[in-house]
């Protein structure tokens, strides 16, 4: 193989968006909070990197349940995300 220099980065990883560090281990059942965006392309992509984190997160830590949710409106775009109960989950789908 041939090591080459200078060739610049793809836009696909270039243009990739940063949440943040997020206050999961804190939250309780039934508490919530926003990540805001700027545009709606920054939205759908902070909430395709929101559900990832949550899904790994969840895995590691099988006793939290999360759930998402994206709202638009004229002023400002952002998503909401709640800590729920596991039972919660089971009664609605039962």
């Amino acid at each position: 193989m041939r090591i080459e220099k200078n060739v610049p980065l793809p836009k696909n990883l270039t243009d990739r968006v940063v949440v943040g560090p997020l206050p999961l281990d804190e939250m309780k059942v039934d508490d919530s909070f926003v990540v805001e965006a700027a545009t709606q392309r920054e939205l759908d992509k902070k909430l395709k990197s929101l559900r990832i984190r949550l899904a790994r997160y969840s895995k590691k830590h099988p006793h939290f349940k999360f759930k998402l949710a994206k709202e638009t409106g004229k002023e400002r775009a952002h998503i909401r995300i709640w800590r729920v109960s596991k039972e919660r989950d089971k009664k609605r789908a039962g």
